[in-house]
């Protein structure tokens, strides 16, 4: 019932300190979940046909150890409950020795492709995710996100390349995670090693579209982020922790 991914950390999903990237990591999560929808039989291939796809909509990652090159990880992932129009699954990561590299949890939305708008699982629907019921799960992301600064001190632009849109023709998930840490100075990356991060997606982006990451530090390693596109409409926000 539970659904398990095994990975091999390779060179080009890692860091130059051997670290996996954050956005590999986004990347090992949401394969697993993507395989084992299939596997229940709500995955993307088959909501399409119902004129349906899943929405990731937050999502919190607490990182206990970063994996390195070239370790092999393995991603346990299942449902872990429903409330309104939200779906939440929950991600755990092991290394070899079953030591927890990685916990996280997620909010998905159902989107009606056909009228462009957010829709309610159906019974029919839910019934995928009954048998997770009683297992044990994880805080929800829910906190609220502190005010926006008057000001940002740290901040780039990126574009939306070629090979980052995925089947949806959207920017993938994953790539904002990265583009989150393109505003903060590479010595911060060198040398600090992020612990946590809690990041809601709220509009989708293009191919070629102009987006600046915006990052502000507020206390104790606390960083806030903001992806805004060329009109200045929120993408993602998001908050990250750097102990140390």
């Amino acid at each position: 019932m539970i659904h398990s991914e095994t990975y091999r950390i390779r060179n080009y999903e890692a860091d130059t300190n051997g670290n996996l990237w954050l956005s590999s990591l986004a990347n090992y999560l949401q394969d697993a979940a993507n395989r084992h929808a299939i596997e229940l039989g709500a995955g993307a291939p088959q909501l399409l046909e119902q004129g349906l796809a899943w929405v990731l909509y937050r999502m919190k990652i607490t990182i206990h150890r970063w994996p390195r090159i070239p370790e092999e990880v393995t991603v346990t992932t299942h449902p872990s409950g429903e409330e309104r129009v939200y779906v939440y699954r929950d991600y755990r990561m092991y290394d070899s020795e079953h030591n927890l590299l990685v916990s996280a949890t997620s909010t998905w939305l159902l989107f009606d492709v056909i009228k462009r708008k957010l829709t309610s699982p159906s019974p029919d629907l839910k019934q995928y995710f009954e048998p997770y019921h009683n297992f044990p799960h994880f805080p929800r992301a829910k906190e609220k996100y502190p005010a926006l600064p008057t000001s940002w001190k740290y901040q780039t632009q990126v574009t939306a390349r070629h090979n980052e849109i995925d089947t949806t023709q959207h920017v993938n998930n994953s790539v904002y995670f990265q583009w989150l840490l393109e505003a903060l100075p590479v010595e911060f990356i060198h040398q600090q090693q992020c612990q946590t991060v809690d990041i809601t997606f709220k509009a989708e982006c293009l191919r070629g579209e102009q987006v600046t990451s915006l990052c502000e530090p507020l206390s104790d390693g606390v960083y806030l982020h903001r992806l805004q596109n060329e009109r200045r409409e929120e993408i993602v926000t998001a908050l990250t922790t750097w102990p140390g």
